[in-house]
């Protein structure tokens, strides 16, 4: 029997020590947010540019390869010294690149004996790229490889033939490594007319959490973006309200013993003022297609739904893998459930539970460093309220009337793309294994509030916080 102290314990009312953001603007007009904290001797520093493959225009891949300058020889250092000085003073680096920016990390100890040298050699890497045959080779060989990858990994290769069905002709039709015949014609010259017009001083965002005084953190942004080409910020992507090809059903043979299942629909971008009600909707579907697909009628190990952050083109995605004598049953099944979903928007129930996850994972969101890092990106990014907490209380103030209008104002069932990646077979019915669904399963029993993606040259792709419900496998 539980303790009747338990049942009498109140939640949290929500978290009276969020940590308070400060900005300023650098004279290339850039702004910097940074959050003081003391607690353990660390400076986290993320920084970014409008500098993904959007911006390749008629060069595909040219991104890409700007981006990956920073994996190799600079102006002044070969590849192998610089990974040997960042590695003496135990620095950790990240990098990366997605379809509107490509973005550094970087974790040191705060101690100006460690922390200054490695904030000079950060910045000269960065700073001074080498455009040398040999390192355009290397470049060039690695995302070739890439691209490769794209080919063989069932889940990338199935959102490549998306998206290049879903908007044909624009930036996201291609791959964010590019083309191998584009790769192939990029010369150092337009290398070097990139790098001058997108990593700019006017083309940054950085945010800065750690053991560092407020003028500490004034100085070294200001000094960063001192040392970078001075020029203007480039336009934000274009912001796109439809897909040019929807509705429609694509297949892929593949002599697999699991057929991938893909839908994809444009959503909205997170500046649009309904998009939390969407990325609401996504979480809560997800839950409705774990509870059907995965406990009722046991064909996939889990089902991934994620609307990744945009200010353009902005995808919702939901992947699962089933036996291949299921897969057109359970694609027909998630349209029908998406379909109902519309009719009668989430419930009561769905919301709240939701809504009290979200107070208790707020704290969490908090808890570290990185953790702030990455909440402080998306604020910078999008512009948004500066209070670690906005999102949250918008959250808790949202009905369900609100979420079921925006959903229909934005959504439709029909207008799915629909993607099998698999063998042709004989199709069965849905196996019914529980008479009912378990209303006891928590709505956000495995919910993360991060996406790593997959590391290359390019580094890893982008980690940026937004509502996001990855279910963990069913065991024996």
């Amino acid at each position: 029997m539980p303790l009747q102290s338990l049942r009498e314990l109140s939640e949290p009312t929500g978290v009276t020590s969020a940590p308070r953001i400060q900005s300023w603007t650098l004279k290339q007009g850039s702004r910097v947010l940074f959050v003081e904290n003391h607690s353990v001797p660390m400076v986290d520093l993320k920084i970014s540019f409008a500098a993904g493959s959007y911006y390749d225009g008629k060069t595909p891949g040219l991104a890409a390869m700007a981006q990956a300058l920073f994996s190799v020889d600079s102006a002044l250092k070969q590849a192998d010294e610089i990974a040997r000085e960042f590695d003496r003073y135990g620095v950790k680096i990240t990098h990366g690149l997605n379809a509107e920016q490509s973005y550094f990390n970087l974790r040191s100890l705060s101690e100006p004996a460690v922390f200054n040298p490695v904030m000079a050699l950060f910045t000269e890497t960065l700073t001074r790229p080498k455009f040398s045959q040999a390192n355009l080779s290397r470049i060039k060989r690695a995302l070739q490889t890439d691209l490769e990858l794209e080919q063989i990994i069932p889940q990338m290769r199935a959102l490549a033939h998306i998206r290049a069905h879903l908007y044909p002709g624009q930036p996201s039709s291609h791959s964010i490594y590019g083309t191998s015949d584009s790769l192939e014609r990029i010369e150092a010259k337009q290398l070097r007319d990139f790098n001058q017009r997108a990593y700019t001083a006017g083309n940054l965002k950085m945010v800065i959490v750690g053991d560092l005084t407020p003028e500490q953190a004034r100085s070294l942004s200001q000094t960063f973006a001192d040392a970078l080409p001075q020029g203007p910020a480039l336009p934000a992507p274009q912001m796109m309200v439809g897909a040019v090809n929807a509705g429609q059903a694509l297949h892929l043979e593949d002599p697999s013993s699991q057929t991938l299942l893909m839908l994809a629909q444009n959503a909205l971008p997170d500046q649009h003022p309904d998009a939390i009600a969407i990325r609401i909707a996504n979480v809560i579907f997800n839950h409705v297609l774990n509870g059907q697909l995965r406990e009722k009628h046991s064909v996939t190990y889990g089902v991934k739904s994620d609307i990744e952050p945009a200010q353009g083109t902005a995808t919702w995605v939901i992947q699962l893998n089933t036996p291949p004598q299921y897969s057109q049953e359970a694609m027909r099944h998630a349209q029908a459930l998406f379909a109902d979903f519309l009719k009668s928007g989430p419930s009561e129930e769905q919301l709240n539970t939701l809504k009290k996850y979200l107070r208790h994972a707020l704290p969490q969101l908090l808890a570290t460093n990185k953790n702030l890092l990455d909440e402080l990106e998306v604020i910078n990014r999008f512009d948004q309220t500066l209070n670690f907490s906005h999102k949250t209380d918008e959250i808790q103030k949202m009905t369900t009337a609100q979420i079921k209008a925006a959903m229909n104002r934005h959504l439709a069932h029909s207008q799915w793309t629909t993607l099998t990646l698999g063998p042709s077979v004989a199709q069965l019915p849905l196996p019914d294994i529980n008479s009912g669904e378990d209303s006891s399963q928590p709505l956000c029993n495995s919910t993360n509030w991060t996406n790593t993606g997959p590391h290359s040259l390019l580094g890893q792709r982008a980690v940026l916080w937004q509502l996001k419900h990855f279910l963990t496998p069913v065991t024996d």
